[in-house]
């Protein structure tokens, strides 16, 4: 019985390889997303500090320079918000680019899979035939074999 070869398996472990570099691409743009999320998060956070901290300063007796200059601070964090808001609007983007990128590598290692399983199938079925084929015709030969002895 002759060993079942797939002539594209050749193309299916590239395709493979491709599927995998996109699934990874794809893992750094989420990681990426994560990251500028956090980032983003950490820098409101310190916006609202910056805020409330104006806000008791206002309450409170306190120089006009000390309150200018939480003023900056307070726009210079909104500027970086703003800054981390962009970034983080790019990294979505990346992540449906990467993400689509994966799924088209992923669909077309898919097709080669299923086309090799259909292959294999086939190929069993035809060595089971065809071993189906040489019983039968052991069969009819020892039974020919019989009758040739017994008419002798």
């Amino acid at each position: 019985m002759r060993p079942f070869r797939f002539t594209l398996e050749s193309v299916l472990t590239l395709r493979s390889r491709e599927e995998e570099t996109a699934r990874q691409s794809y893992a750094e743009a989420l990681a990426f997303q994560a990251r500028t999320n956090e980032a983003l998060d950490q820098a409101m956070n310190d916006l609202d500090a910056l805020q409330s901290e104006l806000s008791e300063k206002r309450q409170a007796t306190s120089k006009r320079d000390d309150q200018i200059m939480f003023i900056q601070a307070i726009r210079q964090q909104r500027s970086f918000c703003d800054a981390m808001t962009q970034r983080l609007a790019r990294a979505v983007q990346l992540v449906e680019v990467r993400m689509k990128l994966w799924l088209d590598a992923r669909r077309k290692t898919q097709v080669l899979q299923k086309l090799k399983d259909k292959r294999s199938q086939t190929h069993d079925a035809e060595m089971r035939r065809l071993e189906e084929r040489e019983i039968e015709d052991m069969i009819s030969a020892r039974w020919v074999a019989t009758r040739v002895s017994a008419l002798r």
